[in-house]
C-alpha cells in the first residue's frame, strides 16, 4: 500500500524501541518507547497526498494495455482505471462463461465504485471506459440511466428488444444512490438489484403482460432464466456509504471499491483522438465474445484457493462480532475473487493468445485475490472517513477523556494506555444500544486521532497493543 495509512512507517519511525516490555497495568518505572511528536508531524503520512489505492491487474494483458491508454488520456487515479475497465470483461464474458460455486453458477459480472472527491476525474475516466465498451457490445447491451422497475424487465426481456447480459454505467451515480434511498420506485430497484448481482433468474407477474386479457389461460407470468449484470458507478465519499438505504448491508457488500484522494497525474496537454488505437484495444477486448463454458482451477490454482478460504474464515472469527460491514464484506470476497479471476484469465488469454484452457490459473487467481484484498482495505478506510464530521467531533471527546481518566499513566509528554484498557474503560458495554464499540473505537477514532497526530500505535507485541497520546507540555 502507499503512505495513506493513519499508522504507516512514516509515523512508526518516530517511536524508539522499548527498553524492556510492560505489562498490561501501568507500572511507575517502567521504560515506555518515547513518542517523538514533532517528528510525527513532520512526516505525516496524511499530509502526503492522503489514500491512494494500487491497481492490481495482470501484467502482458488487454487491460494492463488499456490501463497505458488511458493514464495518457485522465488524470483519474490508476485504481479508477482499473476499478473502470474490471466490469467491462464481465459485462463481455457476460452468462456464457462460469464456475461452480456454491451449487450454482457463478458468472464473471462485478459491481464497481469509484469514489474520490469532486473534481477527481472520476466521470472523465468512467465515460473513457464506456467508449471503449460501446465499440465492443450493442446498445441494447446498456442500461439507461432512468428507469422503473417495471420497465427494467423489458430491459432483460428478449422478446421486448432487451438483453439478457447487462452493464450500466453511470460516471456520477450521486443522484441513482440517493434515489435508492429516499423514493419508492428507488428501493424497489435497489432490491431488484440486490438479485441481479447473483445473475439469478427475473420473473414478474402482471395483467398487463396479457395480449389477450379476456383469455384467462394465457400466461401472465415472464420468466427471463439467467441474467448478467455488471456496474460501474463514480460516487463521492458520503454517497458511497450508501447511507440511510434499507438494503444497506446487502448492497454495499456486493460492491467492489476504488478509492483515491487525489489525481493519478497532471496531464496539461492530452493526445488528440487517436480511433485507430482505440479500434485496436476494442477489437482485442471483443475477442473475450468468443469465450463459453465452465472454467475450473489448474491444481496450482487450486491448493491457493483452499489456503485463500482458510485465511478468509480465520479473518471472519478473528473480526469484532460488532464489526458487521466488515465481516459481510469478507464473506463476499470470494464470490468476488473468482468473478475477478475469471475476468483476469480472460484478459489475459486475450492478449497472450493461444489455445484457451477454461482453466483458471495461479497467477490470474493470486492477481485476483490480491485485487479484492484491495478493495476490501479501501472499504475499510472509506468506513472511516465517510462521517468524518461526526469522527472528529466524537474522536475529540474520547481523546479528552482518555488524557483525563489516564492521567496518572503519563510519561513525559505521552500518556501511555494498552488496547485493553481502553477496552475495559470505554467498551464495557457495548452490546447496549449507543454504546461505543471496539470497532468504532479501533477502526475510526483512534485512526482519526492518528492521522491528527495526537494518537500513535507506540507497541504491539502479539496480542497486546500500546498506545501512546500526546499529552500538552
Amino acid at each position: 500500500m502507499t503512505q495513506a495509512h493513519g499508522d504507516s512507517s512514516a509515523i512508526s519511525t518516530a517511536v524508539t524501541a522499548p527498553v524492556q516490555v510492560v505489562t498490561a497495568e501501568f507500572a511507575e518505572n517502567a521504560e515506555y518507547p518515547v513518542v517523538n511528536w514533532a517528528q510525527i508531524s513532520a512526516n505525516s503520512a496524511f499530509s502526503a497526498g492522503g489514500y491512494y489505492q494500487k491497481p492490481i491487474l495482470p501484467p502482458d494483458s488487454i487491460l494492463e494495455d488499456w490501463c497505458k491508454f488511458a493514464s495518457e488520456r485522465t488524470e483519474g487515479a490508476d485504481c479508477f482505471i482499473a476499478g473502470t475497465i474490471v466490469p467491462l470483461i464481465g459485462a463481455l464474458l457476460g452468462n456464457r462463461v462460469w464456475f461452480s460455486l456454491g451449487g450454482s453458477h457463478k458468472c464473471p459480472n462485478l459491481f464497481s465504485l469509484i469514489c474520490g472527491k469532486p473534481g477527481d476525474r472520476k466521470s472523465t475516466t468512467i465515460r473513457l471506459m464506456l467508449a471503449l465498451a460501446r465499440r465492443c457490445l450493442p446498445e441494447n447491451a446498456f442500461l439507461p440511466a432512468n428507469f422503473s422497475p417495471e420497465s427494467l424487465f423489458d430491459e432483460y426481456d428478449i422478446a421486448c428488444g432487451g438483453r439478457s447480459d447487462k452493464l450500466w454505467v453511470m460516471d456520477d451515480a450521486n443522484s441513482v444512490l440517493t434515489d435508492w434511498q429516499k423514493t419508492q420506485n428507488g428501493g424497489r430497484n435497489a432490491t431488484r438489484f440486490l438479485e441481479l448481482y447473483d445473475c439469478g433468474a427475473l420473473t414478474e407477474a402482471f395483467k398487463r403482460n396479457k395480449r389477450n386479457k379476456s383469455d384467462p389461460l394465457e400466461e401472465a407470468r415472464r420468466v427471463i432464466d439467467q441474467t448478467s449484470t455488471s456496474i460501474v458507478f463514480g460516487a463521492t465519499f458520503n454517497v458511497a456509504c450508501f447511507q440511510g438505504q434499507a438494503v444497506r448491508a446487502g448492497m454495499a457488500r456486493r460492491f467492489l471499491y476504488y478509492i483515491a484522494e487525489r489525481r493519478g497525474r497532471d496531464l496539461f496537454e492530452t493526445p488528440p483522438d487517436d480511433a485507430v488505437a482505440m479500434e485496436t484495444l476494442a477489437a482485442r477486448f471483443r475477442r473475450c465474445l468468443e469465450l463459453t463454458g465452465e472454467l475450473t482451477f489448474d491444481d496450482a490454482a487450486k491448493k491457493l484457493w483452499l489456503s485463500y478460504q482458510q485465511a478468509n474464515r480465520a479473518a471472519m472469527d478473528a473480526a469484532d462480532m460488532t464489526a458487521e460491514d466488515l465481516i459481510s464484506r469478507l464473506a463476499s470476497a470470494p464470490a468476488q475473487t473468482i468473478a475477478v479471476a475469471m475476468g483476469f484469465e480472460a484478459a489475459i488469454w486475450a492478449k497472450r493468445g493461444g489455445k484457451w484452457s477454461t482453466t483458471i490459473s495461479e497467477e490470474a487467481l493470486s492477481l485476483a485475490i490480491a485485487h479484492v484484498n484491495e478493495s476490501l482495505e479501501a472499504a475499510r478506510w472509506l468506513d472511516g472517513i465517510a462521517h468524518r464530521k461526526t469522527i472528529a467531533q466524537d474522536s475529540e471527546v474520547i481523546f479528552e477523556r482518555i488524557i483525563r481518566d489516564f492521567a496518572n499513566q503519563r510519561q513525559g509528554n505521552s500518556i501511555y494506555v494498552t488496547r485493553s484498557d481502553l477496552t475495559r474503560a470505554y467498551c464495557h458495554d457495548s452490546k447496549r444500544r449507543g454504546a461505543l464499540k471496539p470497532h468504532d473505537l479501533y477502526e475510526r477514532l483512534i485512526p482519526a486521532l492518528v492521522r491528527e497526530q495526537k494518537a500513535i500505535l507506540a507497541e504491539k507485541s502479539g496480542k497486546r497493543e500500546l498506545y501512546a497520546f500526546r499529552a500538552e507540555p
